[in-house]
């Protein structure tokens, strides 16, 4: 399954709401720089947390949806076999009468 870009987006969403913020509050340049370089720093982290979060969430689903349909697979294979031998007993006793 493709990765998605999650802690991408965090980071850039969170980036513009931060730029958006020091532009309305008239702060200065420095404290702009070093606001949203923190901003980006502390969600890249939350967005990577959240990534392997919902990577481990599709891995899970994956592999019960594998096991789920393995068992279909195995019950399918298995009452297949019980009506082929309820067909062979069948005609057997038909041949005896």
């Amino acid at each position: 399954m493709k990765d998605k870009p999650i802690a991408g987006l965090i980071t850039l969403v969170a980036g513009l709401i931060a730029c958006i913020c020091c532009i309305i509050n008239k702060a200065g340049l420095l404290t702009t720089l070093i606001t949203v370089l923190v901003v980006l720093f502390v969600f890249m982290i939350i967005g990577l947390i959240v990534n392997s979060v919902v990577a481990k969430q599709d891995r899970e689903a994956e592999q019960r949806l594998k096991d789920l349909k393995q068992k279909e697979d195995e019950e399918k294979a298995n009452k297949n076999l019980q009506e082929m031998s309820e067909l062979s007993g069948d005609s057997g006793e038909k041949d005896n009468r």
